[in-house]
């Protein structure tokens, strides 16, 4: 899997905006591997051996520090990567990182990506980099799970899964939203009857389709687009302007507030 030609099909955005000498420095060591649908790919104090380029699907952060049912605290899609915390030599997961919608990934071992972050203070920095858009997206997430009704916040939700899904039809159950957003069950019924009262979604029976996404966005008011913008600011990304009724452009999605 080498040569421009196979960079170009690379569907993840930190690998398409390294400088092009740091991604031809991993290339050789990357993989494909197939993400089924409820797998753990890292779990809390359990280092895997394995970093995960995301092109395809939605990856929970699963927070379970309190030994009750997990909560969602953050999402990785398109445009991240698993494993972040490996690239601090001492540093164990402290969350789990659960594949909630089914994709694939570009994998590297943890051992080859330190090599060549070691041999280069670019890649190194343009890495760490995205450690601070993840803490940002997990920062915006406590400020909306204290200050947003369960509305918002499940509307928030569904536009962070359709932006890395990349469709509108979400494969999501009750139970799914019920551990994204740390409710009740019952909670969440009633959360997407109000959405789907306003015309905004449709769901079925495990599948939420999105019908107005500008609807939602408009909605979620400042609970959504925060960290979208950050993502950019931090990853110094300049992107045309984005259409408020589709997902964000480049192959890639933001990180949602």
């Amino acid at each position: 899997m080498q040569g421009s030609t196979s960079v170009a099909r690379a569907c993840n955005d930190l690998l398409a905006g390294m400088a092009p000498q740091d991604r031809q420095m991993i290339w050789p060591d990357l993989h494909r591997e197939e993400l089924p649908a409820r797998i753990y790919l890292e779990r809390t104090g359990d280092r895997s051996e394995k970093i995960y380029f995301i092109e395809s699907g939605v990856i929970s952060l699963l927070e379970t520090g309190d030994l009750r049912e997990p909560i969602e605290v953050g999402l990785i899609g398109r445009e991240g990567m698993v494993g972040a915390s490996s690239l601090v030599t001492d540093l164990f997961p402290q969350r789990d990182s659960y594949v909630q919608v089914a994709g694939r990934a570009l994998v590297i071992t943890r051992s080859n990506l330190l090599r060549a972050a070691r041999s280069s203070d670019k890649l190194l920095y343009y890495l760490l980099r995205y450690v601070q858009t993840q803490i940002a997206q997990m920062s915006l997430t406590v400020s909306a799970s204290v200050r947003a009704n369960v509305q918002v916040r499940l509307a928030r939700k569904l536009l962070m899964y359709h932006d890395r899904v990349g469709i509108d039809d979400l494969p999501l159950t009750h139970e799914n939203m019920s551990i994204m957003m740390g409710v009740r069950r019952a909670s969440v019924t009633h959360a997407i009857h109000s959405l789907e009262g306003e015309g905004w979604i449709r769901a079925q029976r495990g599948l939420v389709t999105i019908r107005d996404r500008q609807g939602l966005e408009k909605y979620c008011g400042p609970f959504y687009g925060v960290a979208e913008r950050r993502y950019d600011q931090i990853m110094n990304i300049q992107r045309p302007t984005r259409s408020d009724h589709l997902p964000r452009p480049s192959g890639a999605a933001g990180m949602s507030a």
